[in-house]
């Protein structure tokens, strides 16, 4: 009977025939797989932070446009057209090629993109800890927490600026974790571009840059300060800023979706001029908003610094308000200049968003959960590592604490998740076509943010009644609507989201599908 063979060649045993060239191939082979072994090995935390979570949010994704903030956002993207203050150059730039995905509709491309990004920052924050040699365990609960945490988790299912504020947020804290390592000009020319980027995306940057300046001259101020540490910087931060153009760039173009400007009394909008700095300036710092800052005093921003605490504590299931506030103090007393920095950039972003009088600040407060995962995931490995070596020759004592902290994050997964779930919610897409559908031809459409963005997507991406001119209420004054709508409502038809305070005497109307006809009074 003929032996059966192995014709697989051994890396341990040579073989007669073999030649110079390869056994060297064979010991090259077996050097790469060795090398991704260990590469498996040292980022499976890694993977999983970034696969589970993205796994997460895209099964619990909005499946089309969504309403409100991401409607706008979604439109201006897409169109490249132009939004409100601040602009966003960075995410329309990137958002208008990761549009390109052939998946699902416009809308849904756009919300995946927040999941995307919901999932890198968790990436990041999980590289954080990793640098600071947290354990497993305590870096996968920090990690879970944030994951599940309400509004992190809400907001990584929509179109929003926030997902991708903080992901930049905690490459940028990588980035100066890498120049207490390795205190190299270019370096630092790196996180100046990185801030200069990040600032195009979302004005909120320079609250942590108090904070990246603690940072870089408390470590090597002697690197930072010479004149290559001063010019990389500046070069830099001038080529992140530079991204900023893209925002004259699209007004050059004319674009039929722009929210920079006003519209009059008679129906003409009028964009601010982004060609001139005036005009640029005025966008990009937020002037429309500046009324909203710092707007609390006494009583009213006591009640608000509760309140922050209250939303702080609910974002972390309660439970991880001990460990964040430990591994806080554990930092300090372990590395206080890494500790100032994140001190700095968490009570700089908190401080200047409890002061903010608008409805949906909760959504803003991201930035201090990231660094808040970070203290908590400290918290923990020490509250293990004190487990462990009190008692050494003892297993369940750890597996008991493991369990307890493992608890909050399956509770907080479990109660979150249907809250949040927007997997089934077609809401947004259905208004804006029971609108197009309802309305007649020519008509003039007033509401908004739950119901003009979405109008214009459905016209301006998809192609849905051209015909119909939409204005939201927010681009044009009380006094001009009320002449608009007198002058309008004459020779077409006028609707509206909803009648204003003190428009019964010279208007009425009737419901009409999801919106209403505006009738001008005859008596």
């Amino acid at each position: 009977m003929a032996s059966h063979m192995n014709l697989t060649p051994s890396l341990s045993t040579p073989h007669a025939s073999a030649s110079p060239s390869q056994g060297f191939s064979r010991l090259l082979n077996g050097f790469l797989r060795l090398q991704r072994l260990r590469l498996a090995q040292a980022y499976w935390r890694t993977a999983l932070a970034f696969s589970v979570p993205f796994f997460l949010y895209t099964i619990t994704l909005a499946p089309t446009i969504y309403n409100l903030d991401s409607a706008e956002l979604t439109t201006a993207t897409v169109t490249g057209g132009l939004m409100r203050a601040t602009g966003y150059p960075l995410y329309m730039f990137l958002g208008r090629f990761w549009a390109l995905l052939p998946i699902g509709d416009v809308g849904f491309r756009m919300n995946l993109f927040s999941a995307f990004n919901g999932a890198l920052t968790l990436l990041f924050v999980e590289r954080i800890l990793n640098h600071l040699k947290i354990g497993h365990f305590a870096t996968l609960s920090a990690l879970g927490l944030l994951a599940v945490a309400p509004f992190f988790w809400s907001l990584s299912l929509v179109a929003e600026v926030y997902t991708l504020h903080t992901a930049l947020m905690g490459l940028l804290i990588l980035l100066l974790l890498e120049w207490g390592d390795h205190p190299l000009p270019e370096t630092l020319g790196v996180i100046t571009l990185l801030l200069g980027l990040s600032l195009g995306h979302h004005l909120a940057t320079t609250l942590l840059i108090p904070g990246a300046v603690w940072y870089v001259l408390v470590t090597h101020p002697r690197v930072a300060l010479t004149p290559r540490g001063v010019l990389l910087s500046l070069a830099g931060g001038l080529v992140g800023l530079s991204i900023y153009l893209y925002l004259p760039l699209r007004y050059l173009s004319a674009p039929t979706f722009n929210y920079a400007g006003t519209y009059d009394a008679t129906g003409m909008f009028n964009p601010v001029n982004l060609l001139t700095p005036t005009g640029l300036w005025w966008l990009i710092t937020g002037k429309s908003f500046a009324a909203q800052m710092f707007a609390y005093q006494g009583l009213e921003l006591w009640n608000e610094i509760v309140w922050f605490v209250g939303h702080l504590a609910r974002a972390f299931f309660v439970v991880g308000i001990g460990p964040g506030l430990w591994g806080a103090g554990v930092l300090f007393r372990r590395n206080w200049k890494m500790a100032g920095m994140l001190t700095l950039m968490f009570v700089c972003t908190a401080v200047f968003y409890i002061d903010y009088r608008v409805l949906d600040k909760e959504t803003m407060f991201l930035p201090t959960y990231v660094i808040w995962t970070i203290w908590i995931g400290i918290g923990t490995h020490t509250l293990l590592q004190w487990v462990r070596t009190s008692t050494p020759r003892e297993v369940w004592p750890l597996r008991v604490v493991q369990v307890l902290v493992a608890i909050p994050v399956l509770a907080s997964f479990i109660l979150t998740g249907p809250q949040v779930d927007l997997s089934d919610d077609w809401s947004t897409r259905l208004r804006g076509e029971a609108i197009l559908r309802e309305v007649e031809p020519d008509a003039l459409v007033l509401g908004w943010w739950d119901t003009v963005p979405v109008v214009q997507y459905l016209q301006l991406v998809e192609g849905q009644r051209p015909d119909v001119q939409a204005i939201n209420r927010f681009l044009i004054s009380y006094d001009d609507l009320t002449t608009l709508v007198k002058n309008e409502v004459q020779t077409r038809p006028v609707y509206i989201n909803e009648m204003p305070l003190g428009w019964q005497d010279t208007f009425y109307a009737q419901k009409v599908g999801p919106v209403y006809r505006v009738y001008l009074r005859q008596d």
